[in-house]
């Protein structure tokens, strides 16, 4: 932490800020903050004056520890003794995460005083913690609670878990962002004044870093050092040899510890410890000792001689490790024992922390620590890495590293395979199918594991290995859509049951069945699903419910039920978010997107794909699909072209197509973008094939717009016996029949383009009012020169593109509020899937329509006026 005067020097518009929004705050409509600076810049600093200066409120503080593998919910804890007894006694124990989120939600509104509630260093935050930011970042608008979140802005790229979470939020009204920026030469001569440096110089080598500054005011030297490293070890070698040990201890230790935690660790006494807080290296509050600064404990930490640390993490292991069990968190065991490098140790504790991460909800956490414990154990293969794979397996896949599951997984088959543990093996095997079903372009992997689970499995007492992988094969069966196969696995299930009555098994048997039966056409499958939904959820099967949900809606919008879909969005979007299920969370917004696009509501479909894309942690089909719903606006609009994005979807998913290419249409889209370019036979080389499979498979949606887009290149075509009724209605010459059809289910474009391909002047007038009224300019040149060619002239202009209030296109402030969280144009490019030059031309449409001069401009009118993307599902 900076010191006091440092603290408040050019920070009167940084307050002012926090001011305003408090009093937003007390006013009953909370804010949620994100500060973010450079190490050093001030932001504790600034954060603290700001609560000094705050009266009659209620302050809670806590901050994430830089541990090998970050503490679940260290913030909470470290604010525990301040927070009321039931959350207090849930946060010592064996914690839900879900009870935890909504019994500090509850706090935040209770009827006391407003509350200021500050996460420092988020840059280092768990999973869990997070998890509970984005929790709270939905629902503190009705709260008068502010929640600070400070982080270091250089060590959060754009995929660091926090700015996923930023962009993720940043639609939100309750979302307020602030950058504390390095002092000013002005400022740093006004702190040197009386001391004989040179403030130029001073400013060159610190970079107006506040705490750099402060550190080097405090060493006294003459010169400037040429790091702060040096200052802080010039101001450390003036301590006596005792003080010096026990001020390793400490950085050792963490960034806070109990002073006689430092007396066992450092063999020091107390009088050494004074000696330190004297000095100005470590402080002392509310009983415990630490550092003014992190950049202090790792100055200190650095330099301490490699035999003499591991020494110092071999005693703090053997203190910690005798406490009363669970007094000491088994991350910070784990974490000792890997520095004192004792595998023996790192056997016993890692897995325990990884087991407790994983009850926080911080899967991310729970792999790290079972890799921490691989690494310890890489002997051949036993029962015991057997185990720990499999569990990495299934943490990974809950992290959403899809990818890295997949390796676990395959890892944990071999090794139980090597043990001769069949039914272990058959395990492992269906945990491998459930990733593998994740990922688009390995379902045949699925199918595979799944059946060798299910005759490693089938010769046993059905347990629930066997019941999962039932369940899982018939889910396979419906993604390549073989409905019947689907609800014969779920009938084998419940016939082998035993106990009908048995809810995470009967919920296990219905999914699939209703599933079958829904996609047949029936929607009293979906009632099914639903039944399914409630006993997974009455079980605590929870990422059962969430597969549900999921299900739910992937039918609704394929099969174009989109007021089923709206009936349950709401609820399984709320469900999702409440037990931290980013996976199903992020699939049931690119659906939404899905459904947006269809129906009409194009600028809500292209920022929540954007969005899904942006956040969605593995390359799988959350960001196929929504890869193609953009390649499809693009192509509808007339953007940029489209087939770069879509030949890339549509080569990902070579392996998968005959699965899911009906769920993500990247063959249809691609030929629609071919057909607006005029590439009657590019159109037909992609369809031809894809069509015959389409037919064989008989999906009556994807079947029927491939004979459509066929049609368009090359003529009449046969129409498919499954192909859905306005498809065939469009297929059989009869436009007007096919666009009421479209427009009862909800499908405006779909409606247009069949009436466009009527040689009536009415219906081309109709088709051409909607092509205006969605944006549609291709097909409405394309109508508009079939009305000229029948001889019409009053043809209306083409209308101009909606703008914001700022004068910017959605995606222009869409840029702009990626430039404000401080995004390089590649970043903003890779985010946004957009070429380089794309965000350029863009960028300079901001400045342009904003009237300022540069982009750090650009990204203070953002954040002065509360520039973001429109609210998203």
């Amino acid at each position: 932490m900076t010191t006091g005067v440092s603290a408040l020097c050019e920070r009167d518009g940084e307050l002012a800020s926090l001011a305003r929004w408090w009093a937003e705050t007390a006013a009953g409509t909370g804010r949620l903050v994100l500060v973010g600076g450079d190490a050093g810049a001030g932001k504790t600093a600034l954060i603290h004056a700001f609560g000094r200066r705050l009266s009659g409120a209620r302050i809670l503080g806590g901050s994430c520890e830089p541990l090998t593998t970050p503490l679940p919910l260290g913030p909470l804890r470290d604010m525990a003794d301040a927070l009321p007894g039931p959350l207090r006694q849930e946060l010592t124990g064996t914690p839900d995460p879900m009870a935890v989120r909504r019994m500090l939600l509850t706090e935040l509104s209770g009827g006391g005083p407003p509350t200021l509630l500050v996460l420092d260093d988020a840059h280092w935050a768990d999973e869990a913690t997070l998890d509970l930011l984005r929790f709270l970042g939905r629902r503190l608008g009705a709260c008068p609670a502010m929640v600070v979140v400070a982080y270091r802005q250089d060590e959060v790229g754009p995929r660091h878990p926090l700015r996923v979470l930023a962009g993720d939020l940043a639609a939100l009204p309750t979302i307020r962002r602030l950058t504390v920026p390095p002092l000013s030469e002005v400022a740093v001569a006004r702190l040197a004044a009386g001391t004989g440096l040179d403030p130029a110089e001073l400013h060159r080598r610190t970079g107006g870093n506040a705490f750099f500054v402060t550190q080097v005011l405090a060493d006294g030297g003459a010169t400037v050092p040429a790091t702060v490293r040096d200052a802080v070890l010039a101001r450390a070698a003036r301590l006596g040899p005792g003080a010096r040990d026990a001020l390793d201890a400490v950085a050792c230790l963490g960034t806070r510890a109990a002073p006689w935690l430092v007396e066992a660790v450092s063999g020091r006494s107390s009088g050494d410890l004074d000696e330190c807080v004297e000095r100005g290296l470590l402080t002392a509050e509310h009983g415990e000792v630490a550092f003014r600064h992190e950049l202090v404990r790792v100055a200190v930490q650095e330099a301490i001689p490699p035999g003499w640390a591991a020494d110092l993490h071999r005693r703090a292991l053997a203190v910690l490790a005798a406490r009363p069990d669970g007094e000491v968190e088994p991350a910070r065991l784990a974490d000792h024992a890997q520095r004192a490098d004792d595998r023996a140790a790192v056997l016993v504790h890692a897995p325990r922390a990884a087991r407790r991460a994983s009850t926080l909800g911080a899967h991310k956490e729970a792999a790290a620590h079972l890799r921490r414990a691989l690494d310890a154990d890489p002997g051949p293969p036993s029962a015991r890495r057997a185990g720990l794979l499999e569990e990495l397996g299934r943490q990974c896949h809950l992290a959403d590293d899809l990818d890295a599951a997949l390796r676990a997984w395959r890892e944990a088959v071999e090794g139980w395979r090597a043990v001769g543990d069949g039914h272990r093996q058959g395990g492992a095997l269906v945990g491998l199918a459930v990733t593998a079903a994740h990922l688009a372009r390995e379902i045949p992997l699925g199918e595979k594991a799944c059946d060798e689970a299910l005759g490693l499995l089938a010769g046993r007492r059905p347990g629930p290995e066997f019941a999962l992988a039932c369940a899982v094969r018939g889910k396979l069966a419906a993604m390549a859509f073989r409905n019947a196969d689907a609800i014969a696995c779920g009938e084998r299930l419940l016939a082998t049951a035993g106990d009908p009555l048995d809810p995470p098994v009967r919920a296990l048997a219905l999914l699939p069945a209703g599933i079958g039966r829904a996609q047949s056409g029936d929607p009293a499958g979906l009632e099914t699903i639903a039944r399914s939904i409630r006993l997974a959820r009455e079980a605590s099967a929870y990422d059962q419910a969430g597969l549900g949900y999921f299900w739910l809606q992937l039918i609704c919008v394929t099969r174009r039920w989109y007021q089923e879909a709206e009936r349950w969005y709401g609820e399984a979007l709320a469900f999702t978010d409440d037990h931290g299920q980013e996976v199903w969370r992020q699939w049931l917004r690119a659906f939404r997107s899905r459904a947006l696009l269809d129906q009409g509501r194009w600028d809500e479909a292209e920022a929540l794909a954007s969005e899904v894309l942006r956040t969605a942690g593995a390359d799988d089909g959350r960001k196929m699909l929504s890869m193609v719903v953009l390649g499809r606006l693009r192509a509808r609009r007339g953007d940029a072209d489209p087939r770069p994005l879509l030949s890339r979807v549509r080569t990902t998913m070579v392996t998968a197509e005959p699965y899911v290419g009906w769920i993500i249409g990247a063959t249809p889209a691609l030929a629609e973008a071919e057909a607006y370019a005029d590439h009657a036979g590019q159109v037909a080389a992609i369809v031809h094939p894809a069509l015959a499979a389409a037919v064989e498979q008989g999906e009556p949606w994807l079947a029927g717009e491939l004979a459509y887009w066929l049609a368009r290149a090359d003529g009449p075509v046969t129409v498919p016996p499954p192909a859905a009724e306005p498809y065939r209605l469009q297929l059989a010459g009869r436009p007007r029949e096919s666009a009421e059809r479209w427009q009862e289910i909800g499908c405006p474009y779909e409606a247009a383009l069949a009436l466009a391909d009527s040689a009536d002047e009415m219906m081309l007038r109709e088709a051409l009012a909607l092509f205006d009224r969605l944006g549609a300019r291709p097909m409405r040149d394309i109508t508009a020169r079939r009305l000229r060619h029948l001889g019409v002239r009053d043809i209306p202009r083409r209308p101009a593109g909606p703008a914001g209030p700022e004068g910017l296109s959605l995606r222009e402030r869409e840029v702009l509020t990626l430039l404000a969280d401080g995004l390089r144009n590649a970043e903003i490019a890779e985010s946004l899937f957009l070429s380089r030059r794309t965000v350029e031309h863009h960028v300079a449409a901001v400045l342009r329509k904003l009237g300022v001069a540069n982009r750090g401009e650009a990204a203070r009118y953002a954040r002065r006026n509360g520039v973001t993307v429109r609210s998203r599902g």
